[in-house]
């Protein structure tokens, strides 16, 4: 059985008297290596046997209270999402460009900007739907050139099936998603988008445990297995996306004709905006979605260049505004998928505190989830609720909680956790790091 060591009060007594005694100077880095909090790390059986990393730095003070293996790199998985949402802050204005267009004579042309809220369930408000549909022009729909491809480098392309792994796309609708839903006192299955109620096959099959819904990589014909009913269902799919597919599914939305353009003709072109920029943010780094920060990326390369390319999008952050990070960072995607990515618990401190300066504190809290009450921390941290304000970063043997530690004496520290690598449960770790953030929460 494995042996959890925990920090006795009279630890956490040394490690406040050696944290009290540290000078305020700011450009001094404390080491604390031989303090409790240390020993701690070194003997406990989760941090000794897996990778493991953590930097607390004081705001107010400027100084650093805590480093272990900060300038080590680790796979941040959804900590990623803070670098996607600092791009934003950068190089997005209020509100997400839908499209851009021109109308010449009698026809409106239109393009995608990567938006991905047309049709989203997460987002109610759809006024570009209410600009086209309102149009008295022919509408033509001309193809904006994706750079990427549907899927991030460093992906697992088997993961096709899963909600997390949406494929890009330069002008998404319905989230690249079908939904399907089914009462369990019912037999009637509400299938949105509901162009794929063609597409879609029931057979009971007794080898699956309750229900199944599947399809092949390139099609979409969607195949539901069931045990036996009564059975509930509530199923968010990836379908494979096309411009065919986008076209059909706009004309059936708009109920008018909509004609597959080759290009723009020789006009001036406008952005229309659709969302606000927060709301799409919130999503992103609260529920963690995946999509939606593949998609930012995308949208705000289309800010600065003619192309939609996320590794545009990142090369000019890298060049100039992450340039001077202390640690070398390696970025590849927007969500934090690809284990392509790599960055340490020192930059990540350094590219929040970045965040912390210009974003006005209450907001940028209400951005990131709350340990105790909601998103991904809603269920984590209970004796700390209200106190972390963070993001999460999970994968298979890999979890890290980035953010900001409000203290019981006001004080504000922002720390990077990371730990890659461990073969213990995710809630045995996080009880772990708990007793650790639970030291820091009474510096």
């Amino acid at each position: 059985m494995r042996k959890s060591t925990h920090i006795s009060f009279s630890s956490k007594l040394l490690l406040f008297i050696s944290l009290g005694l540290l000078s305020s100077c700011a450009t001094t880095k404390y080491k604390v290596d031989k303090q409790p909090l240390y020993k701690y790390f070194e003997t406990n059986s989760t941090f000794r046997e897996s990778h493991t990393g953590l930097l607390v730095y004081d705001l107010e003070e400027r100084s650093v209270l805590f480093d272990y293996n900060s300038q080590k790199h680790f796979t941040p998985a959804s900590n990623t999402k803070l670098l996607t949402y600092f791009a934003s802050l950068i190089l997005m204005g209020d509100s997400i460009p839908s499209m851009k267009f021109c109308e010449k004579h009698d026809t409106l042309y239109f393009t995608g900007t990567g938006d991905p809220t047309l049709l989203n369930a997460n987002f109610d408000y759809a006024n570009t739907l209410e600009y086209l549909g309102s149009s008295t022009h022919q509408l033509v729909y001309v193809e904006n050139q994706m750079a990427d491809e549907r899927f991030g480098p460093g992906w697992s392309w088997d993961d096709y099936p899963y909600y997390y792994s949406t494929e890009k796309s330069s002008f998404p609708i319905y989230g690249n998603t079908a939904t399907f839903r089914m009462d369990s006192n019912s037999d009637y299955i509400q299938i949105i988008p509901s162009h794929f109620e063609n597409s879609f096959t029931i057979k009971q099959d007794t080898t699956v445990n309750n229900y199944s819904i599947t399809r092949k990589e390139f099609e979409n014909e969607f195949i539901l297995k069931f045990n036996e009913k009564p059975i509930e269902i509530d199923h968010v799919f990836p379908f494979k996306y096309s411009n065919d597919l986008f076209l059909h599914l706009l004309i059936d939305t708009l109920k008018l004709p909509v004609i597959h353009g080759v290009e723009f003709p020789a006009c001036k072109t406008e952005l229309f905006y659709s969302v606000p920029t927060d709301s799409v943010v919130k999503h992103i780094l609260i529920e963690s979605d995946n999509f939606l920060a593949e998609q930012m990326l995308l949208v705000i390369s289309g800010q600065f260049s003619d192309t939609l390319n996320s590794k545009k999008t990142i090369n000019f952050m890298m060049k100039y505004h992450l340039s001077e990070l202390k640690d070398e960072i390696y970025w590849v995607d927007g969500s934090g998928l690809s284990r392509y990515n790599q960055v340490t618990p020192n930059a990540m401190v350094n590219i929040l505190e970045k965040i912390y300066h210009k974003v006005p504190r209450k907001k940028l809290f209400t951005l990131l989830p709350e340990s105790g009450k909601n998103g991904t921390l809603k269920t984590s941290y209970p004796q700390l609720e209200g106190k972390i304000h963070a993001k999460t970063g999970s994968m298979s043997h890999v979890y890290n909680l980035s953010g900001f530690l409000e203290t019981n004496s006001g004080k504000t520290l922002i720390f990077s956790f990371m730990n890659n690598n461990f073969n213990v449960s995710f809630s045995e770790l996080k009880k772990d790091m708990e007793q650790v953030l639970m030291v820091l929460v009474n510096y």
